[in-house]
């Protein structure tokens, strides 16, 4: 009897103790536009793999349409760590927002351009509306980089700011827009709807694609867990670069999209593969962001917008 109890007695603690750590878990606030994407593959699979959790972390995930709303969150504390796409970001961090880039999700553009079936090649899309998350966006700018490469001016064609990509998509299957970059793995579902595929933007641009943004005041007052936040991502790309681990890649982002397995699996070889959009170590460098300056014509070096230490004390460099 006396065991019985000592025993009961040890269990109660244990799972006191467990019910205490887990009440103890720091909340950390992550958004990100349409993050039912392969860009967040990384967070996604920390949250499902409990990378976070044995960090200590507990992560509240909030969805944006765009990044405009998505970047209003970040400035007002709505969300304290976010995944944006660089161009906008640059420009509110140029009139004095407080944000720093951290770290590097993608060190490459994924957004494929998409058009309806009726369009043949490039020159078909003069005269043609097509579809953009925003007009000063980075949608737009590998839009008309991309034409400009394929002999189309931007004055052939017009714009419509439509915000995400599941917007962005429906327009385009639709009819709405005669095409649009699609972040995936929204362009293998285009696909099976008869799209066609044209081109991706790290043909006409290379730079960094989504990158880690944060309140520099925030992350100031809150360092250990944006470090720790960082180290859990960092393993799950790493975990997920691994081609043994496709197929727990693949279903991690099935259960997030709800997409078919057969578009996540081309989704994982497309972003994984030789292709390498994916950061391995998250590392942003220099050399990720400068494109993005030089195409604004800034006259700025990257380290005024880059705080890398974060990320040095995440992987011990």
């Amino acid at each position: 009897m006396k065991l019985v109890v000592a025993f009961t007695a040890a269990l109660f603690a244990l799972s006191a103790s467990s019910y205490a750590q887990a009440q103890q878990k720091k909340e950390i606030v992550w958004g990100a536009p349409n993050v039912l994407s392969s860009y967040y593959w990384d967070v996604l699979g920390a949250i499902d793999l409990g990378y976070m959790a044995d960090e200590g972390l507990s992560i509240k995930v909030v969805n944006n349409d765009n990044p405009v709303q998505n970047l209003q969150y970040l400035a007002t504390g709505a969300i304290e760590i976010t995944s944006i796409t660089v161009e906008l970001a640059l420009s509110a961090m140029e009139k004095g927002a407080d944000f720093r880039f951290i770290a590097s999700e993608n060190d490459r553009l994924s957004f494929v351009f998409m058009a309806r079936p009726e369009i043949k090649e490039y020159a078909d899309l003069r005269g043609k509306t097509l579809g953009v998350t925003q007009l000063q966006e980075s949608t737009a700018s590998l839009i008309r980089l991309l034409l400009e490469k394929h002999g189309v001016k931007r004055n052939e064609y017009e714009f419509i700011a439509l915000g995400g990509t599941p917007n962005r998509f429906a327009a385009l299957v639709r009819g709405a827009v005669t095409g649009t970059m699609l972040s995936p793995p929204f362009d293998f579902k285009a696909e099976a709807e008869g799209m066609k595929r044209f081109g991706t933007a790290f043909e006409a641009f290379e730079g960094a694609g989504v990158v880690f943004a944060v309140q520099d005041s925030w992350a100031k007052a809150n360092a250990e867990y944006v470090v720790k936040f960082l180290r859990a991502a960092a393993k799950a790309q790493r975990f997920f670069y691994d081609p043994k681990n496709k197929d727990k890649a693949v279903e991690v982002l099935v259960k997030y999209t709800h997409l078919p397995v057969a578009d996540i699996g081309k989704n994982y070889d497309a972003v994984y593969g030789p292709n390498k959009i994916m950061s391995l170590d998250l590392e942003l460098t220099d050399k990720l962001l400068q494109p993005w300056l030089d195409l604004r014509g800034s006259s700025e070096k990257p380290a005024r917008y880059i705080d890398l230490a974060y990320w040095k004390r995440a992987l011990g460099r």
